[in-house]
């Protein structure tokens, strides 16, 4: 659209293409209501005002709020084992009308393919999908990746969608910045000199080494789990990025840190969410109601989900509902219930009754075969001989993706180490699925597995196969099932399948519409019951490899020291 074909729509010498009458427009600017018109051209907003009375399409708002289309500040699309064009018809409904997603994961199984992958499949779609290139390819030399990302990667995506990326992903590998690792400081010297944002991941960082980190020029984090840790990052210049995904939820616990004077610096993001998790608590629009119910005043929390999150990324057309911005708006009934009626995106209403009506299209139509490919060590033990020492234990903890570390007597039998159900201590593996270089064997405390096993394909960052599981029989065998799926998550109980969900798409993504995904997961996770466990505890089997969260972790090589970040034994000596 060109600015001589909208000016004379805003002068009122042309008429706009729609105009919405009748509405409570919720200023994010002013912090006010105004009841006004609002007139669209193209995918535009022309003007506001009463002096609108007339449009080639009109609708009659009925003096419902206007707020700005949502915006998710930070986002794995692949957490949500969609395909980038079924998570957009999910959270649609919900009022998000922009991501910035980090293609992360699919990264670490595909390269510079996988993060293609993404960026053409969210093409032409009615969702703005901008990215943030993956910093962390593979993310710590801890674990091994199906891929590498370098430098001279970054740049040649950087030139090729100049547009579409407008940051570094988050920087997770902070030791690497403190310890100014050549490689990862040429990254960021890439995209800073683009003028991109350079996002952060620093859980628990503070003082000098948050103040090195920063000289980074690290602007936001995700990752806060305390008050005092968010007003201390935000106190040197960061942009908080509250999370509530579903495996780590920060919203409670953050939400005593947001006043009036220091608003403007926080923004909302889900980071990981499953869609059975999307589907019952919503998506942003869900944790601004939260927000609400915890005493935010709402045009606060407005803020945090629109303007704030688009002035950080410099999205100069997004985030408010004024003359030149982007005609992405939500319709909700009242600030309280936050119930939304329908959605504009581009000028269009794209949702009514929480319902897309309009087709949303991929320009992709096929997926290469290779995407599922899964290779394992064969002819593998899980066996663990006794050495008559005591052993780690990695101690999961709900509602965040910190674990402890746990110092215990082993459960022998035979001369072998085997699961203690009594105490809800199992067996884990983690299997190299991209190259078969290796595998670990170790235990985890906390799922509450009684009788079976879980296998998955999921696993932040590198995502290999981990399998978790109270005997080796049972192990195995979900390990079969997985590659006979060619990627996704099982659950078996006595060398049986009770249910299953396949992620061909590198073994992260479904290609079935969010529909049958969502029931698939819902039955596995009701399966979950008849192995023992009354929780969902998919999410944290899927980040047990996650090298850069504290404090003790597996991966393919073995048991991770998050903190030291180094390769630990399984027997400890006392």
């Amino acid at each position: 659209m060109k600015i001589y074909e909208i000016v004379p729509v805003a002068l009122g010498k042309k008429m706009p293409d729609v105009l919405i009458k009748n509405v409570n427009l919720v200023n994010v600017f002013t912090g006010k209501i105004e009841k006004t018109n609002i007139a669209l051209y193209k995918k535009r907003i022309a003007g506001i005002g009463d002096d609108y009375k007339v449009g080639k399409e009109v609708i009659d708002a009925k003096g419902l709020f206007a707020i700005p289309g949502l915006i998710d500040a930070h986002v794995h699309i692949e957490s949500s084992m969609l395909s980038p064009t079924e998570f957009a018809k999910l959270i649609l409904p919900f009022g998000t009308t922009t991501i910035i997603a980090d293609p992360h994961e699919i990264a670490n199984v595909l390269g510079v393919e996988g993060i293609e992958y993404m960026i053409k499949a969210t093409e032409g779609i009615p969702l703005n999908v901008y990215f943030a290139i993956p910093s962390a390819v593979p993310a710590t030399n801890l674990e091994t990746s199906g891929a590498t990302l370098g430098a001279e990667d970054m740049v040649s995506l950087v030139e090729k969608y100049p547009f579409r990326i407008i940051a570094l992903g988050e920087v997770m590998n902070y030791p690497g910045v403190l310890n100014c690792d050549r490689d990862l400081i040429t990254k960021i010297e890439i995209l800073r000199h683009k003028y991109k944002k350079i996002d952060g991941h620093a859980p628990g960082l503070t003082g000098k080494e948050l103040n090195a980190y920063i000289d980074a020029f690290v602007r936001s984090d995700h990752e806060c789990e305390t008050k005092q840790e968010a007003l201390e990052k935000l106190s040197k210049g960061m942009q908080i990025f509250i999370r509530e995904g579903t495996a780590a939820r920060n919203l409670n616990a953050l939400f005593p840190a947001v006043n009036e004077m220091n608003h403007f610096f926080f923004s909302f993001c889900t980071d990981d969410r499953d869609p059975n998790d999307i589907i019952e608590r919503g998506h942003i629009n869900g944790i601004i109601k939260s927000a609400i119910d915890n005493g935010i005043d709402p045009i606060i929390a407005i803020r945090m989900a629109t303007i704030n999150t688009a002035k950080y990324f410099n999205l100069r057309s997004m985030g408010a509902i004024s003359p030149g911005y982007k005609a992405d708006i939500v319709f909700i009934d009242n600030l309280e219930d936050f119930n939304i009626k329908f959605v504009i995106k581009d000028s269009k209403v794209v949702v009514e009754d929480k319902r897309i009506n309009m087709n949303v299209e991929s320009i992709i139509r096929n997926i290469p075969n290779t995407l599922g490919k899964i290779n394992i060590v064969k002819n593998h033990s899980l066996s663990i001989k006794n050495r008559n020492k005591k052993i780690r234990v990695i101690s999961v903890k709900s509602g965040t993706l910190l674990t402890d570390e746990l110092i215990v007597e082993p459960n022998v039998e035979k001369g072998y180490l085997v699961s203690d159900i009594d105490r809800d201590i199992i067996k884990i593996a983690v299997f190299d699925r991209h190259k078969a270089s290796g595998y670990s064997v170790g235990f985890v405390h906390g799922l509450s597995i009684k009788n079976g096993a879980v296998a998955t394909t999921i696993g932040h960052d590198s995502h290999n196969l981990t399998v978790v599981g109270t005997s080796d029989e049972d192990m195995n065998y979900a390990i079969s099932r997985i590659k006979e799926l060619n990627g996704g998550v099982v659950v078996v109980k006595n060398k049986k399948l009770i249910a299953s969900l396949s992620l061909p798409i590198a073994g992260l993504m479904s290609d079935k519409n969010y529909g049958f995904v969502v029931e698939e997961l819902r039955k596995l996770k009701n399966s979950l019951v008849e192995i023992g466990v009354n929780s969902d505890i998919l999410m944290q089997i899927h980040f047990l490899q996650l090298a850069v969260i504290p404090k003790l972790k597996i991966t393919d090589k073995g048991l991770i020291d998050v903190e030291k970040q180094k390769i630990v034994d399984l027997f400890v000596e006392v």
